[in-house]
């Protein structure tokens, strides 16, 4: 016959046992995620290398290559295409520097640039890369958007704009957390 119940006299000695071996679990876990983490570090360490080497090397290769053309190449001769990109890269300081300064002019005393952007979209290449404007305008009284609308038709009718970028639009606009005044985007293209 089975008895009802059993009394176990070692529970004690159990316990410490479990103790003991969550303890061994938990350090050989600590062990593996240092060990983890460690191998990750220097894996990732050993990708940076290898891509770095991968780089260098294209790089040599480049520069040996250039180095075996022949410097005075009598032969070449610019497309008009690129002849034309080039004086605009040339003209390209002068007009910036007018651009910036006529801005503040062109500018209304009630509002204020935040944000000036050019090319945000990291267009290589391109010379028709975009004028990013971002700003308040504290309306005073008037209607909030007639005066950003004004604002926008003031770019584009300016000389200056007008001849480095043929589009000047509103993107995008919302009224201020106020509520007297509203913040805009405008692009120039």
């Amino acid at each position: 016959m089975m008895p009802v119940y059993a009394i176990n006299f070692r529970r004690e000695a159990f316990q410490q046992q479990i103790r003991r071996a969550r303890e061994r679990a938990v350090r050989l876990g600590m062990w593996v995620l240092y060990f983890g983490a460690l191998g990750i570090v220097l894996g990732l360490y050993g990708l940076n290398c290898a891509s770095l080497s991968e780089r260098t090397t294209r790089i040599e290769r480049q520069v040996s290559r250039l180095r075996q053309q022949s410097a005075g190449d009598a032969n070449w001769r610019p497309r008009p295409d690129d002849v034309l990109r080039v004086s605009t890269y040339l003209r390209d300081p002068k007009q910036w520097q007018l651009r910036l300064t006529r801005l503040p002019q062109l500018l209304p005393a009630n509002a204020r640039l935040t944000a000036v952007q050019f090319n945000p979209d990291n267009v290589s290449g391109s010379v028709e890369a975009k004028l990013v404007l971002t700003g308040e305008l504290r309306a005073g009284g008037q209607d909030r958007m007639q005066a950003v609308m004004e604002f926008v038709n003031t770019l584009s009718r300016d000389s200056v704009f007008a001849a480095g970028y043929t589009n000047v639009r509103l993107v995008t606009t919302r009224a201020n957390a106020s509520g007297d005044g509203a913040e805009f985007v405008v692009e120039c293209r």
